[in-house]
C-alpha cells in the first residue's frame, strides 16, 4: 500500500512538471522525495542546485506543433492569456477616456499598450505553463491593435499637425510589425526567468509540512515533550 502511494505521488509530480515545463527526469530535483522509515513516509526537502546549472536547465527547446496544440487548453484553463489581454484593453480604454492626464494611465499606456508592450507580454510569459512565445505574439498583436486605435482617436490631431508626412502610417506599421515579435521575445524571456527561479530555489513558496498526529491526536514531538516533563 505504501509503495503504491509513493508511485502515485511520483506520477503526480511528473505530470505537474510536464505542465510547468520543468525537467521530468529522476536526476533533476524532485519537489518532494520520500523514503520509508519505520513504516511511514518521511518528506525530504528538495535539493538546491547551482546557479549555472539552473541557468542552463531553464532553457527549453522550441516545440511549435506541441505549443500550437496546447494553445486552446492554455487559453481556457490558465490566466496566462486573458489576464494580460484584459489589462491591455482596460489600459487602452482608460487612456482614451482620460487622455493620459494622470500618472496611472500614462504608466499603463507605456507598459501595456505602446510598442513594445513589455508589461503585458512579460506577464503572459511568466504565467504561461508552456508556449510562452506564442502567447507573447498574441498579446503583442492585441497591444498593437489597441495602440493603432489610440493613434486614430487620441493622437490623431497631434500626428496630423506633425511636419513629418506619413508619420501615422509609419507608427502603425511599426507597432503591427514589431509588437508581436518583441512580444514573443519578452514572453519567452519571462518564462525562462520563472523556470530559473523555480530551479535555483525549489523551496520558494512551499508551505512547511504539518506534523503527523497519532491516533490520540497528539504529534510525536508533543508526546516526547510530555514524556520528558513526567
Amino acid at each position: 500500500m505504501a509503495r503504491a502511494k509513493r508511485t502515485a505521488r511520483a506520477e503526480a509530480r511528473r505530470r505537474h512538471r510536464a505542465e510547468q515545463g520543468l525537467p521530468t527526469t529522476s536526476e533533476s530535483f524532485d519537489d518532494v522525495s520520500t523514503q520509508s522509515s519505520r513504516g511511514t513516509d518521511t518528506a525530504i526537502p528538495p535539493t538546491r542546485i547551482g546557479i549555472f546549472a539552473a541557468f542552463r536547465l531553464a532553457f527549453r527547446p522550441l516545440d511549435i506543433r506541441g505549443d500550437l496544440r496546447a494553445l486552446p487548453s492554455i487559453a481556457l484553463h490558465s490566466k496566462a492569456l486573458w489576464v494580460p489581454i484584459l489589462i491591455t484593453v482596460a489600459s487602452t480604454i482608460a487612456f482614451a477616456i482620460t487622455n493620459g492626464a494622470d500618472l496611472v494611465t500614462r504608466f499603463l499606456f507605456a507598459y501595456f499598450v505602446q510598442t513594445p508592450a513589455i508589461g503585458g507580454v512579460f506577464l503572459a510569459g511568466f504565467l504561461a505553463p508552456r508556449a510562452s512565445w506564442l502567447l507573447g505574439i498574441i498579446v503583442g498583436a492585441v497591444a498593437a491593435a489597441c495602440y493603432a486605435a489610440l493613434i486614430f482617436t487620441v493622437f490623431s490631431a497631434v500626428l496630423a499637425a506633425s511636419p513629418t508626412p506619413g508619420q501615422t502610417e509609419q507608427t502603425i506599421l511599426y507597432a503591427i510589425g514589431f509588437s508581436p515579435l518583441l512580444g514573443a521575445f519578452f514572453a519567452a524571456a519571462a518564462a525562462w526567468y520563472r523556470r530559473f527561479l523555480q530551479l535555483s530555489n525549489p523551496n520558494r513558496g512551499r508551505q512547511p509540512a504539518s506534523p503527523r498526529r497519532g491516533p490520540d491526536g497528539k504529534t510525536r514531538a508533543g508526546a516526547q515533550k510530555a514524556g520528558a516533563r513526567r
